[in-house]
């Protein structure tokens, strides 16, 4: 009966009806006219007008469930220099957090709301967990997890690694707003199953009162202090494990381990002066033009809008530009019939860093490593210029997208017809000169595009019973077909640096990938949603989905939904004019999870991995004979594996006092996500790694504050607006597969009742000071693989008590995401001076210090080849350094300085003044127009003001955390050292305002 249900919904798709992306198109406000919503004449953003918004109740009989209001403020933040939708987001609403693991412009930004729903064992993992953002309703498509999946090495995925969402020009939008209410996710369908993001460019119904043109530029300022270090820095600190040595061959064996270039002290090289951070950092130019024209009225209006932005970072000549231009178009052909339609197109650039790891994890090749880059200037200059010659590394983006609509209007009925369209091109080439790598040069060329189509139709009717009871019937489907490809090819070892492409550059060996992913979703719904006067709101949705990226005997998932609220200020405190809002709300829903990967609706497959001697995981050849082999290392996929999905529920309440100056909203969620596919062992027999298996069952829950107000709010003197967000999260494994109990993949453990972010550690308890003090038991001292502990080796705490140091003695500790979270936004006004300062905060998580563990494991690295053993030029400082670790004896085979240990695990509790801004609006000819009580013409357009601002950012940060700064993270928590500077900038600029 349910798949019958499902079909039928299916067949209504197919005719035509429905989509969730008018809910997202609307900001998930029901069914509201276009004029319910206003653009707020000084700060230019979308506001919700209540008056409106009841009236539209009255004269256009609609049901209206809660409305959300996390939403931004646009205004203030647009007066700081960020490029991207993640630094928008940072910090400024609850339950959302954002990654920014490096200040390189233009580089990918992690982004999670409500906690983290899926264990991350990778940065393809962490593509995965990224919530959906909606370009006025067009869902848009980033790069899939694939392309991390072909290298060895996951520093980088291939293509250009440029972050998508900093392609979007933020003075063109309108809006933005923040989905975490489970039925309105539920709406917007399985691509919303981590959260959604609605961002509405300015569409052209607002057309004249969105004319501006917006001018700021500054500077970006690299670190103030850096203290240098050189060769001698270096075997000052080696020398302090000589004594540590318990014989003299010992001591002599230490010494002459020592690296050739740290031995000659008369090597000018690496004794010299150290100089080389005029050379890396550098004071770099922030600017950005935007400009909006539109006219019109109610029957035609139109909106075109330009904009150019450069950033620049402060550190190994990074950049960052992009071109962005949008036309909104709207014409009513008859007083029912309707036409609209937006193009939106981007060009992004960007100039990646020099670091070697980065290209040695590119080429898949790793030289004499023997030997570092010079910390003298001199040198890593020449060094420079040898890598400048002939490089290219060429990073370039086109994105396009928008819609053409029809809408009809006719008594209670309204029907619209859109074809929607997300298109984005990926294009690198790359080719470093033989100087770089032992006389061995490298090209690479990629080209990718992802591309979504979408056809979505939506019926709703609304009426009304004796102007008490107001109800909306609607229907809505959607069909989209999503395609992403790449080709990708390598080429080494040519015969010419003067011909950087693979054509007449007489490349010895040349290898070539080419993958292809699709996915083809229909989805089709039914809603009702119900008012009783102003009293109480309901609303159920029924949903069904089917992908071709699930299994067969799975394909189709019907999903439920319901949600209510009530506004106990008119029904029971009416009378008590203090309280000027008090509303409950609930919702319930069931939502599948958006599968990106078609890999596993084919079940039992075949693949070319690990056939050559290189080890390439995806090369598809033997010795140049096409053959195929069975994904011994990439794991079994069988059957039975279903669609995961996510049951959601959350309950809140939002409240607000003295003619709303005060407002307090409390949230309590609950998301279960279920049915998650993860990889288990098999036995080796079958000659696999692992499995892939359905089952796993991971709960985030969680409670979420807001509390703002105007303690002060007089329009011709002084005002004070505040607002202090609050919000704490918890995850809880619940369930893993075939009812294990514990699951171990890589340097990572899961178990049942415990937390999925947390860290797999040896509990260091301090250091053995002689060899009667290392444990004995039955005549055997403590030991680790067979070695025994010695004077001098690292105290790890025997949990088991079997006298064996093992995987079974570390314990799960800290967590790498922030429980707690928080901002504080204040605005001050005074005249036509204005003061923004903005706080935000994040509490209770921990980092690997990676980095403290490679200066001191440095003797283990040295003699293990890895990428791990480089040492960049920004690795002479020692800011990121922390010196009060216990002294181990490095000649130990147990490798006392490993990163999976307590002794490097470090709390990341940090709160930052993330922006200070000042402002002042000189008005322009306050008469615009001629004639007193004459009839304004709203076609004349005059400059209304001129907004000039002065903004810093990143300006402070407080924590105990001994790295350069508690946000250069990466997604696992460890701490490398490689993420360059959130840099402080100051940046000036103006706006005028039509």
């Amino acid at each position: 009966m349910k798949n019958a249900i499902i079909r039928f919904c299916a067949i209504v798709a197919l005719l035509g009806f429905g989509s969730e992306i008018r809910a997202a198109r609307s900001g998930g406000h029901l069914f509201l006219p276009n004029d319910s919503i206003s653009p707020d004449e000084n700060t230019g953003q979308m506001m919700e007008n209540t008056d409106l918004i009841r009236a539209a109740h009255d004269t256009k009989k609609k049901a209206v469930i809660y409305a959300s209001k996390d939403t931004l403020n646009l205004w203030e933040l647009s007066r700081s220099p960020y490029i991207s939708l993640q630094q928008y987001l940072k910090g400024t609403l609850p339950g959302v957090y954002v990654q920014e693991t490096t200040g390189e412009p233009g580089t990918m930004q992690n982004m999670l709301i409500r906690g983290l729903s899926t264990p991350v064992f990778s940065k393809g993992d962490m593509s995965s967990a990224q919530p959906v953002v909606f370009l006025n309703g067009i869902p848009l498509l980033t790069n899939d997890a694939y392309v991390y999946g072909i290298k060895n090495a996951e520093v980088n995925p291939i293509g250009t690694a440029t972050n998508i969402l900093a392609s979007l020009n933020m003075d063109n939008v309108a809006s933005i707003e923040v989905v975490k209410d489970a039925a309105r996710l539920a709406k917007l369908g399985p691509l919303a199953a981590n959260g959604a993001i609605l961002v509405n460019l300015k569409d052209g119904y607002y057309g004249g009162s969105n004319m501006f043109i917006r001018a700021n530029g500054g500077i970006a300022i690299p670190p103030s202090e850096i203290k240098m270090t050189n060769a001698a820095n270096d075997y000052a600190f080696r020398m302090r494990f000589t004594d540590l040595c318990a014989t003299n061959d010992q001591r002599t064996t230490y010494l002459n381990k020592m690296p050739a270039w740290m031995k000659d002290f008369r090597d000018m090289n690496f004794f010299g002066e150290p100089d080389w951070a005029n050379d890396y950092y550098s004071m770099s130019p922030l600017y950005n033009f935007s400009a909006s024209m539109g006219s019109g009225g109610s029957m035609a209006n139109y909106i075109f809008m330009l904009g150019y932005t450069g950033n620049d970072g402060v550190a190994d000549n990074t950049n960052f530009n992009k071109l962005t231009a949008s036309f909104a178009l709207n014409m009513n052909l008859t007083d029912q019939l309707g036409v609209s339609c937006l193009l939106n197109v981007a060009r992004v650039s960007r100039n990646g860093n020099r670091n070697m790891r980065d290209r040695y994890a590119e080429i898949e090749y790793l030289p004499d490593l023997t030997t570092p880059l010079s910390s003298v200037s001199s040198v890593y200059r020449s060094y420079l210029d040898n890598y400048e010659e002939y490089k290219k590394d060429d990073n370039l983006n086109n994105l396009l997208n928008g819609y053409l609509g029809v809408n009809y209007t006719w008594g209670g009925l309204h029907v619209d017809t859109r074809l929607m369209m997300d298109y984005n091109t990926n294009v690198r080439h790359v080719f470093w000169p033989m100087g770089l790598m032992e006389s061995v040069n490298y090209v690479s060329n990629y080209s990718g595009y992802n591309r979504r189509l979408i056809w979505q139709s939506s019926a709703d009717y609304k009426f009304d019973i004796q102007k008490t009871h107001f109800l909306n019937m609607g229907a809505q489907a959607i069909i989209m077909k999503s395609v992403q490809h790449y080709n990708y090819a390598q080429a080494y070892d040519g015969t010419d640096d003067t011909k950087p492409s693979t054509n007449g550059g007489g490349f010895v060996y040349m290898r070539r990938f080419v993958d292809k992913m699709k996915n083809n979703m229909v989805s089709a719904l039914f809603s009702v949603d119900y008012r009783y006067k102003n009293l109480f709101d309901a609303q159920v949705v029924f949903r069904g989905d089917g992908s071709s990226n699930i299994q067969k005997d799975s394909r189709w998932l019907f999903t439920p939904a319901a949600s209510a609220s009530l506004n106990l200020k008119n029904l029971l405190l009416q009378d008590l004019p203090k309280v000027s809002e008090l509303a409950l709300r609930g919702s319930w829903a069931r939502i599948g999870r958006y599968q990106d990967n078609n890999r596993f609706a084919a079940g039992p497959q075949y693949t070319g991995e690990e056939m050559t001697s290189l080890g390439q995981p995806v090369t598809s050849s033997y010795y140049g004979w096409p053959t195929v082999a069975r994904p011994y290392n990439t794991g079994w996929i069988g059957y039975e594996l279903g669609w995961p999905y996510s049951d959601k529920w959350n309950i809140g309440v939002n409240t607000s006092f003295f003619n709303q100056r005060l407002s307090l909203e409390v949230e309590y969620y609950n998301n279960t996500d279920c049915d998650l596919l993860t990889t288990i062992p098999v036995s080796r027999e079958y000659g696999y790694e692992y499995k892939y298996a359905s089952g796993m069952k991971v709960r985030n829950s969680g409670v979420e504050v807001t509390l703002s107000g105007k303690p002060f709010n007089n329009a011709k003197g002084f005002s004070w607006d505040a607002s202090f967000s609050l919000a704490y999260n918890k995850n809880e494994l619940l369930q893993l597969p075939e009812n294990l109990n514990e699951l171990v993949i890589g340097n990572r453990k899961l178990q049942v009742g415990h937390a999925i972010d947390q860290f797999w550690l040896y509990q260091n308890e301090g250091v053995y000071a002689s060899d009667a003090d290392v444990p004995v038991k039955d005549g055997k001292k403590l030991s680790m693989s067979s070695i025994e502990f010695a004077k001098n080796d690292p105290k790890w705490k025997d949990q088991n008590g079997d006298n064996v140091i093992n995987d079974d003695d570390k314990v799960l500790k800290g967590h790498s995401l922030p429980p707690v979270t928080g901002s504080f936004v204040n605005n001050f006004k005074l005249g036509r001076f204005d003061l923004g300062i903005n706080l935000f905060f994040a509490l209770g998580h921990d980092a690997i210090n990676y980095r403290s563990s490679q200066r001191y494991n440095f003797l283990t690295l040295e003699n293990t080849p890895s990428l791990e053993s480089l040492r960049e030029i920004f690795f002479w400082q020692n800011t990121n350094d922390k010196d009060n670790y216990p002294l181990y004896n490095q000649m130990s085979g147990l490798t006392p300085y490993r990163a999976e240990q307590d002794l490097f695990l470090e709390k990341l509790s940090y709160l930052k003044l993330r922006s200070l801004t000042l402002g002042y609006t000189m008005p322009i000819g306050k008469k615009a127009y001629k004639g007193e009580g004459k009839k304004k013409d709203a076609s004349k357009k005059k400059l209304k003001d001129i907004y000039f601002y002065v903004t810093g950012n990143n300006l402070l940060t407080f924590t105990g955390f001994s790295g350069d700064d508690p946000e250069l993270v990466e997604m696992d928590g460890y701490y490398r050292g490689y993420g360059q500077p959130l840099s402080r900038s100051v940046i000036v600029g103006l706006k005028l305002n039509f």
